[in-house]
């Protein structure tokens, strides 16, 4: 811990005695890019493959729902790798509205399908040894943990020795539901309606600095630019204006809403978790460049033209027990109770690369340690597997299955005789058995929730 502090002492200089929130954040340095920006294309992480064009065209979009692009040639290695507190998480923050939103009238949807994300680093590592963990969350309140358990994406293997911006292609398997407004609606205030995302380094290296690219400078893209107002918030967005700047060919200026010139970082040590900026913001010299980096990283956005869904409707009765990682299996139920609608998509969460499937009953139950497992099984009367859709959770520790994609249907439930359909009225109980890595044979089972059907 001493070459901890050593390092603190050398590279943070502190406005206020125990800055904990937005208000007071700590002053980090920020690192100079050290080469131009090389563009690497589309990894689709479906296939594992690239498409390397320049130009490259992938099946994504073709909305562009979040973009965070205008480039500051600097990148910050805080929390990553090279500088202090590696293998932290950081934490950005923006806005995407929905249909309620009144200071977006073309927004037409509270709910984002996310299928690309679009990312900027540099990573001097050997060259194909950099990788990131995203996570992003439906809600955010400035310079905290955000509450739910988010959705992640890992990307490995990617290009390093350099800077560069590339695309991740999510088709396939990695497409994500995202909320509009923090994911309970328009309610006028920035840390109700912010979404946020982290990223983590998850390279195979580490020895040398890598870092997000900083982006977003509002005063250096948008004349006249006033933070979370229209008509430059949400620039270059399917919902917001063009950038009122016009910069050289080439040159990105889209500027990412209503994200603040402040992130927070989450030391997994715990000794440096705080919220941080770059010496504080300003610029006299409009589309020309800001005199300190803005504090937010860059990434954009492109989601489907539907919506997705992000609503729970399950009512959770009967609680799992801890799994071999010590944390307990979660299961949501979200989409519609509407027998009519056939909307509805299964999650549960345990731990990483782990297989199992759903069951579903009519009945609820308890019966502890069932068949010698580790868990609780929480379904009663005749049980209904879905073995058909075993799954492994991979490095995500998620198991879903969805109406949407045509995997199954709440007109032709398991059973152990025959299917059956949901009727209005009645309820249906969902969980999910898993194995267990332990070093002897075990399985458990996720919480049970209860979905009570409508016409």
């Amino acid at each position: 811990m001493k070459s901890l502090a050593f390092i603190l002492l050398g590279f943070l200089t502190c406005t206020a005695s125990a800055a904990q929130s937005q208000d007071a954040p700590l002053k980090l340095q920020v690192e100079k890019a050290p080469s131009a920006t090389r563009r690497a294309g589309v990894y689709h992480l479906a296939t594992g493959t690239w498409t390397r064009s320049v130009v490259a065209q992938a099946n994504f979009g073709p909305d562009v729902i979040f973009s965070n692009t205008a480039m500051s040639s600097y990148f910050s290695a805080a929390g990553a790798t090279g500088d202090f507190a590696p293998g932290s998480t950081n934490y950005d923050e923006g806005l995407i509205p929905t249909v309620d939103n009144p200071n977006y009238p073309a927004a037409n949807r509270t709910s984002y399908e996310v299928n690309c994300v679009t990312i900027g680093y540099c990573d001097l590592n050997p060259p194909g040894t950099s990788g990131w963990e995203l996570t992003f969350y439906d809600s955010y309140t400035g310079c905290a943990r955000p509450d739910d358990s988010g959705t992640t994406v890992m990307a490995r293997g990617l290009p390093a020795d350099g800077c560069w911006v590339l695309s991740l292609d999510l088709t396939g398997s990695d497409e994500f539901c995202l909320a509009g407004d923090g994911g309970d609606g328009y309610q006028g205030v920035s840390d109700e309606d912010s979404f946020s995302w982290s990223s983590k380094y998850a390279g195979s290296d580490g020895s040398m600095l890598a870092g997000f690219y900083l982006a977003g400078d509002p005063l250096a893209t948008d004349l006249g630019w006033t933070p979370g107002t229209l008509p430059t918030a949400g620039a270059n967005t399917y919902y917001g204006p063009a950038s009122l700047c016009s910069p050289a060919a080439g040159v990105e200026a889209a500027t990412g809403n209503h994200s603040r010139d402040f992130w927070f970082l989450d030391d997994p040590a715990g000794v440096t978790s705080n919220c941080f900026f770059f010496g504080g913001y300003l610029n006299n010299v409009g589309c020309g460049g800001p005199s300190n980096p803005f504090a937010s990283r860059y990434i954009e956005l492109g989601a489907s033209l539907e919506e997705c869904v992000v609503t729970p409707i399950g009512f959770p009765y009967c609680q799992s027990n801890p799994t071999s990682t010590g944390v307990q299996s979660t299961l949501s139920i979200f989409g519609s109770t509407s027998v009519v609608a056939d909307e509805v998509e299964i999650t549960a969460f345990l731990p990483v690369n782990t297989i199992g499937f759903f069951l579903t009953s009519l009945d609820p139950g308890f019966v502890p340690n069932a068949g010698g497992s580790n868990g609780n099984l929480c379904l009663g009367g005749a049980i209904g597997r879905f073995q058909q859709l075993a799954k492994l959770s991979g490095a995500n520790g998620e198991i879903t299955i969805s109406t949407l994609v045509g995997e199954w249907s709440i007109g032709d439930l398991p059973h152990p005789m025959t299917s059956y359909a949901a009727v209005p009225g009645t309820s249906s109980h969902f969980q999910l058995w898993f194995r267990e890595n332990t070093t002897f044979p075990s399985s458990n089972f996720s919480q049970g929730v209860r979905v009570t059907w409508t016409p």
